[in-house]
């Protein structure tokens, strides 16, 4: 179980968070360091980088969605001595009032931030918005130092290393330009990590971040600047929806949570896994049947083609089994999915809904979800996350959930009901 934590922070998307925290997390893994990961806030595709990096499953840890006592329990559960989150966006921001920031997920681990400033246009300026960052942080967390990217030369690096010392703020290294460190993004943000691995391009992306990590940083000074986390047994999140879970999990429907899956198994449910775009049925004998999200828009003449896939999503509706799909696998519930070029493409035709990428629109933001019916055994009010470009052209059923968004506002209904057959645009969290 984890005893430590360090949160990495930056001031805005693109300062170098990712590059040092998988580079970091791969130093420590080869050297024989016991360390997890986890991501600030609902992205479920940085995780699965962050889960290569350190060798073993990372999770998401949110605080929007997630209680101050549920992101203790689960940090403290991770597997390994020292627990690395990776923040999101710039270090405060988040909902309306800051909810969700790194800075507040900070605080409730108690985790000091290593600030990854990007030094581009600047020197001693740089000290001075560490500084500024420092005196504004929550109660609960401090700044444990700072990591310098994308330094021109060894005097500018030097300028903005002597102004840090002045203010007692540690300086545990800097790193160069290094554009091949970037990770490529698509339209749901970064290219997932099973996509780069498939063309043999992960890992050499991870490797050359911890070369260049171990080369630049001072690793021993940073784990001696993690801080304590403190064990608590409280846990909040939706209970096993089956005994006998089937999830589709391939390149077309990734989008699941870590922290889900594992509570499940702690409280006894069995989860097995299928491929739709391998045209595998689920398992006759599940109870319950859950299509996650992911980009099925990127497969869609291999999926409208899976006749096993659709006939067995069919003959377990038949059979009244629980059929629930978030996002990318609610679209594949429907009728047919337009791509961006108006072609339609026929799905499995379980929920009257037919989604288009042609009309495209971003949907973006937390929910709050109440189920307007019992297809999941002692769920209550929820929180989840909304995240796609696709517009509903066709709806019409029962709707799933009451929902709001991040602010409490009432958003109206959402999501489809049929039979035993159920789904929505949203992702549940916690």
């Amino acid at each position: 179980m984890a005893s430590r934590a360090l949160v990495v922070g930056g001031l805005t998307s693109g300062s170098g968070k990712t590059t040092v925290t998988l580079g970091l997390l791969r130093a420590l893994a080869r050297s024989g360091h016991s360390i997890s990961a986890a991501k600030t806030g609902p992205d479920y595709i940085d995780c699965a980088f962050l889960g290569a990096a350190s060798l073993s499953p990372s999770i998401n840890l949110d605080s929007h969605a997630m209680p101050a006592g549920m992101i203790r329990h689960l940090a403290a559960a991770r597997p390994g001595d020292l627990l690395i989150a990776e923040g999101v966006m710039g270090l405060f921001d988040g909902t309306d009032g800051g909810s969700g920031s790194t800075a507040e997920l900070a605080a409730m681990l108690g985790a000091p931030i290593l600030l990854v400033l990007d030094a581009r246009h600047q020197g001693q300026t740089a000290a001075a918005l560490a500084a500024g960052i420092r005196s504004q942080l929550p109660a609960g967390t401090d700044l444990a130092g700072v990591v310098l990217n994308r330094v021109a030369t060894p005097r500018h690096e030097t300028l903005i290393a002597e102004a840090l010392a002045s203010r007692g703020i540690a300086h545990f290294g800097s790193l160069g330009v290094e554009p091949s460190m970037q990770v490529p993004s698509r339209h749901l943000g970064l290219v997932q990590a099973a996509d780069l691995a498939a063309t043999n391009d992960l890992e050499p992306r991870i490797e050359a971040a911890a070369g260049l990590v171990e080369a630049s940083l001072d690793l021993d000074a940073i784990i001696a600047a993690a801080g304590s986390l403190q064990p608590t047994n409280s846990t909040v999140t939706p209970p096993p929806p089956g005994q006998r879970i089937a999830m589709a999990s391939d390149a077309g429907f990734g989008f699941a949570y870590t922290h889900m899956m594992e509570t499940w198994r702690a409280a006894g449910a069995e989860i097995t896994f299928f491929s739709p775009l391998a045209d595998e049925a689920p398992d006759r004998d599940a109870d319950f049947i859950f299509l996650p999200g992911g980009y099925p828009e990127l497969h869609l003449p291999i999926l409208t083609n899976a006749g096993r896939f659709h006939d067995g999503l069919r003959a377990a509706a038949s059979r009244n089994v629980r059929i629930y799909g978030e996002c990318g696998g609610f679209m594949t519930l429907g009728t047919a999915i337009i791509d961006a070029d108006g072609t339609s493409y026929p799905m499995a035709g379980l929920l009257r809904l037919e989604t288009s990428f042609a009309a495209r629109k971003l949907h973006l933001g937390y929910r709050g979800l109440t189920p307007l019916v019992d297809f999941w055994p002692g769920l209550g009010p929820i929180n989840g996350h909304e995240f796609h470009y696709t517009t509903a052209i066709t709806a019409t059923g029962d709707p799933l959930f009451s929902m709001s968004d991040a602010a409490g506002r009432d958003l109206g209904a959402t999501g489809l009901v049929n039979g035993s057959v159920c789904g929505s645009y949203a992702h549940i969290i916690a």
